[in-house]
């Protein structure tokens, strides 16, 4: 018989009946200027009463948690949601969005998460995709993007577990009537005798394994109330995650319970010792498999307590709640290192000299002494417990690492897709290779298959892959399947790379998008990216060059750090909105300079059949709201270059031809 800690929901119900007292997540206190009375014993049988004042966070155990997923699988199944429905959610991160997914799950039902700066064409476009019978919110601002003749029902995270008074209590912070004014901490609540049924039903299973003898379930799932539970199976799908893409409609990738299984597995095996002792914050979009698998799941898989925060609010909570694991993508810890960068540039007389003395310290007593006086004041703004620090969505410069492991600190890249669960490969802690994307993860193979064309020596070829977290397929696209998976089942990522020397993965690539300009000479046009992520002026830069003489480049200006020049010049930006300021840094000379020296400096990374030639300043930020970033704050490169067609051709333009 399969035991149900096998698959994600058993493990987190598992945690629920066993590790009751122990915190599960890290609120926001809903009371911060309410005072917890608390009782304690005291010696020969004495006690006393101590008010306690109130933090910014709070613990929430495991044992109210499951009370207040509980409530939400009857309000789910109130609202007709049974096995293998989907249920879409749409919402940006916070306790309720992971607590609505266990709850689908519990049910045998299917979550589909929708990115929540998502228009409302794409959010009807995925429900109707996908089939979804119920779209649950965090707000109305979100509810009211489906369409009102839509037959998806729509709910929001305050209807499905407003009946909780664990949590009204906890979570929202409804004072207790007995008290008015205060709350006292540990004060039973009462639980519906419809979730106390769900919450036996789920503690007999957690306790005895599934229900049943079939070996093929791993969990049994919580039915409507009359009917028998069918029981859920590996090979089940559990969730839905439609790509964010760069180009055309998003695709349903459909993962399996299995594929979860192997993914946390698979990343923990590989030297990431998530743990109880460890603090994890949730703050990139939960919709994208990276932060959902590769941090929530297996924080969840593994009892890690998880705060949660908007991207904006991250600098502040870090302090706060100083967390040992952190993910980010390579513009979230560029943005990071260019704060800490002017924080630098802004210290005077012996500060700044220590520092730039600090800096020159590589190793030994000196290096020791740098640490003690500058280096740990620096890891402090980020909470000074960090000891896993990922990235992932997109490459991250060697110049960007180089410059955390001199502040000691460590940060390890991964790769994966949506469709392998997020990460296959990746760096460790205690192994990490700059410059490559690591070794891939245990229960995942890997093969090469040749470019067109390419010589017989040539090393690696398109990445292609087979294993546990790696998906069967694409919702309802069986031509899409044919195309990415192979006759014996392996996936073709599109991406183009090697194993070196050390067995670790090098990306080089995406094959779609090789260029091969007039001369014959094929470019890569995230290698061309990549050799000017350490700039700090450019804010993104798109390559072109496809059938054309040289490799030119769309260029988006950096706001933050133009500024910065501008007033270390004594240049004071004019007041505006912020389209016209970013019109005037994109315009100013001393940009313009900093760019073409920007240029300069990238180039030398490169071959010269790749090195940009000639380029076109943007006035434009990029961003998730004007539709020219991915919600991963990645340049939507199609969409760029659709946009800005004429600024491409002004590049190529010879006058009189």
């Amino acid at each position: 018989m399969i035991s149900n800690q096998t698959m994600l929901v058993g493990r987190f119900w598992q945690h629920v009946f066993t590790k009751q007292d122990a915190a599960a997540v890290l609120l926001k206190n809903p009371n911060p200027k309410t005072e917890f009375i608390t009782t304690v014993a005291g010696p020969m049988g004495g006690g006393g009463v101590i008010v306690v004042k109130p933090r910014e966070y709070v613990d929430l155990p495991w044992k109210q948690v499951g009370e207040i997923v509980a409530e939400m699988i009857v309000t789910l199944q109130k609202n007709g949601v049974k096995r293998g429905d989907r249920v879409a959610i749409l919402s940006w991160n916070c306790p309720e969005w992971v607590w609505t997914d266990i709850a689908i799950q519990t049910l045998g039902a299917v979550a589909v998460p929708i990115y929540p700066n998502s228009a409302s064409d794409a959010v009807n476009y995925i429900v109707n995709d996908c089939g979804a019978t119920l779209l649950i919110g965090d707000d109305v601002s979100q509810t009211k993007k489906v369409h009102a003749d839509s037959p998806v029902k729509t709910l929001l995270f305050s209807d499905l577990a407003g009946k909780s008074e664990t949590y009204q209590w906890r979570v929202k912070g409804v004072e207790r009537k007995e008290l008015p004014g205060l709350i006292i901490d540990h004060e039973p609540v009462k639980v519906s005798d419809e979730a106390k049924a769900v919450l036996g039903f789920l503690h007999v299973g957690s306790a005895a394994g599934p229900l049943t003898s079939d070996k093929n379930v791993a969990f049994m799932e919580v039915a409507a109330p009359g009917e028998q539970p069918q029981g859920i199976r590996m090979s089940d799908i559990c969730t839905m995650i439609y790509t964010s893409g760069s180009t055309g409609q998003p695709k349903g990738v459909a993962l399996t319970n299995g594929n979860i299984t192997a993914s946390c597995e698979g990343v923990h095996d590989h030297g990431f010792d998530f743990n109880e002792s460890d603090v994890y914050l949730s703050y990139l979009p939960l919709a994208h498999c990276y932060e959902r698998i590769n941090g929530q799941y297996i924080c969840l898989w593994n009892a890690v307590p998880t705060a949660f925060c908007k991207v904006e609010e991250v600098g502040k909570v870090v302090k706060i709640i100083r967390p040992t694991i952190l993910l980010g993508v390579p513009q979230v810890w560029r943005k990071i290192k260019e704060k800490i960068e002017a924080e630098i540039a802004a210290a005077k007389g012996f500060k700044a000299k220590l520092i730039k003395w600090a800096f020159k310290q590589e190793s030994g007593f000196s290096r020791w002494i740098a640490d003690k006086l500058v280096f740990r004041t620096i890891r402090a703004g980020l909470g000074g417990r960090l000891r896993i620090m990922g990235s992932g969505g997109a490459a991250i410069s060697a110049e960007v690492i180089s410059f955390y492991k001199s502040i000691g600190l460590n940060i390890v890249q991964g790769y994966g897709l949506t469709e392998t669960c997020g990460a296959i490969a990746a760096n460790s802690p205690s192994s990490n290779k700059v410059g490559t994307v690591g070794k891939v993860i245990p229960g995942v193979e890997i093969k090469f298959v040749p470019l067109p064309g390419a010589a017989s020596d040539a090393k690696g070829g398109i990445i292609y892959l087979k294993g546990g977290p790696v998906c069967s397929g694409y919702w309802n696209l069986p031509e899409d399947n044919a195309k990415s998976f192979d006759t014996d089942g392996w996936f073709n990522t599109g991406d183009i790379g090697h194993l070196d020397e050390d067995d670790c993965l090098v990306i080089t690539g995406r094959a779609k998008r090789l260029f091969k300009t007039e001369g014959g000479k094929y470019v890569a046009p995230e290698k061309v990216e990549k050799a000017f992520d350490g700039s700090a002026i450019i804010q993104a830069i798109v390559p072109v060059g496809n059938d054309r003489p040289f490799i030119g480049a769309l260029i988006f200006v950096n706001a933050l750090a133009a500024k910065e020049l501008l007033t270390a010049k004594g240049v004071a930006c004019p007041a505006g909105s912020a389209e016209s300021v970013q019109t005037f840094l994109a315009g100013h000379d001393l940009v313009k300079e900093a760019i073409k020296a920007a240029i300069t400096e990238g180039n030398t990374r490169l071959e010269h059949w790749e090195t940009v030639k000639k380029v076109e300043i943007i006035a434009d930020e990029a961003t998730v709201a004007n539709g020219l970033l991915t919600a991963t704050l990645k340049i939507r490169t199609e969409e760029a270059m659709k946009r800005y067609a004429d600024r491409i051709e002004a590049i190529y333009f010879k006058p009189g031809k």
